[in-house]
C-alpha cells in the first residue's frame, strides 16, 4: 500500500511541476500535463524495478522477485495510470459541458438582451422602408406625369410655342 501512495506522490509532483513550467514560460510548452506527469512515474517504477532486481531478497521474508517487481512496481504504476487517464477524460468532458452551457447562455442572452444597439438596428431599418416608400412614391409619380405628357403630344392638345404654319 506504500508503494501506491509513493507514486501517487510522485505523479502529482510531476504534474503541478508540469503546470509551473507553463506558467513560466511564454507558451505552455506541455500541452496535455496528465499524460506527462506519467513519464517521470514510469521512470521511477522502472529505477524501483531495478533495485528489487539488483539487491538480494530480504532473508526474513518468503518473497521472490517477480512478485516483488508485480506488487511494488507493476501495480502502483498501472493504478496511477488508470487513474491519471480517468481524470483527464472527466477533465474533457467537463470543459466540453461548460462550453456548452457558456454557448447556451450567450443564446439566451442575446435573444433578450435590450440595448442601443438593438435600437439603432430597428432605427436604421425603419428609415429604410421610409426611403424605400419614399422612392417608390416618386418614381410614380415621374412615371405618371411622363404618361400624361406623351398622351397629349398624341392627341395633339399639348401647347406649344410654335405656330404651325
Amino acid at each position: 500500500m506504500g508503494a501506491i501512495f509513493f507514486y501517487v506522490f510522485v505523479y502529482f509532483v510531476s504534474y503541478y511541476a508540469s503546470a509551473i513550467l507553463n506558467m513560466l514560460t511564454v507558451r505552455p510548452l506541455i500541452t496535455n500535463r496528465y499524460i506527462a506527469a506519467i513519464l517521470p512515474v514510469i521512470a521511477v517504477g522502472l529505477t524501483h524495478a531495478y533495485m528489487i532486481v539488483a539487491s538480494p531478497p530480504p532473508q526474513d521474508q518468503d518473497i521472490t522477485v517477480l512478485s516483488a517487481i508485480l506488487t511494488y512496481v507493476v501495480l502502483p504504476v498501472i493504478v496511477v495510470t488508470v487513474g491519471a487517464i480517468y481524470f483527464m477524460f472527466s477533465q474533457k468532458n467537463k470543459e466540453e459541458e461548460e462550453a456548452r452551457e457558456r454557448e447556451e447562455e450567450e443564446e439566451d442572452d442575446d435573444d433578450y438582451d435590450y440595448d442601443d444597439d438593438d435600437q439603432d438596428q430597428q432605427d436604421d431599418a425603419k428609415s429604410d422602408n421610409r426611403q424605400d416608400t419614399k422612392d417608390t412614391d416618386k418614381n410614380s409619380d415621374n412615371s405618371d406625369s411622363n404618361k400624361t405628357k406623351s398622351t397629349e403630344q398624341k392627341d395633339g392638345t399639348a401647347d406649344s410655342n410654335e405656330d404651325p404654319k
